[in-house]
């Protein structure tokens, strides 16, 4: 199978949420093709289902330093420090982590403007900051983007 293949059958496996068998084959796939950037996503967001951190945070490490300007990668990230704050009971520590989270939400939004998974994820963050203002904010900002979304897609579609 060419890398491409690879990637494809992981992705299909993860998306029937095969989390480990979608890991060996974006393993395999990253073996043949060391750059390509997607299955270091792909992987990484298997990692995230099952709560491997670490190893979700590397590939996503290594996909940004190849694609910096994917703001889904930014967004992957923020997601694994957004985890990592539920994770803690030092509150010191939450903070630090909610902080990092909301960093780089905030690089996602600022490469995608209408990244509403990245508005919502940025409430939360706001939210278990104790920022009501700023949550709301977001979460009607997520709410109208959707909504536009939604309007361009009935008109290109008609």
């Amino acid at each position: 199978m060419s890398p491409q293949e690879l990637f494809e059958e992981g992705a299909f496996l993860l998306m029937k949420q095969r989390f480990e068998e979608a890991i060996e084959y974006l393993s395999k796939a990253l073996e043949a093709d060391p750059q390509m950037a997607k299955a270091y996503q792909a992987r990484a967001a298997a990692y995230l289902k099952l709560e491997r951190l670490d190893e979700a945070e590397a590939d996503l490490e290594k996909a940004l330093s190849l694609e910096p300007e994917n703001p889904r990668l930014h967004f992957r990230m923020g997601q694994i420090f957004y985890r990592r704050s539920q994770l803690t009971d030092q509150e010191e520590d939450k903070r630090a982590l909610l902080e990092k989270a909301l960093e780089f939400f905030n690089r996602a939004i600022d490469i995608e403007p209408l990244y509403a998974a990245a508005f919502m994820a940025r409430s939360q963050v706001y939210r278990d900051l104790g920022e009501e203002e700023l949550a709301d904010f977001d979460l009607d900002k997520a709410a109208a983007v959707q909504r536009e979304t939604a309007k361009a897609k009935k008109i290109v579609d008609f």
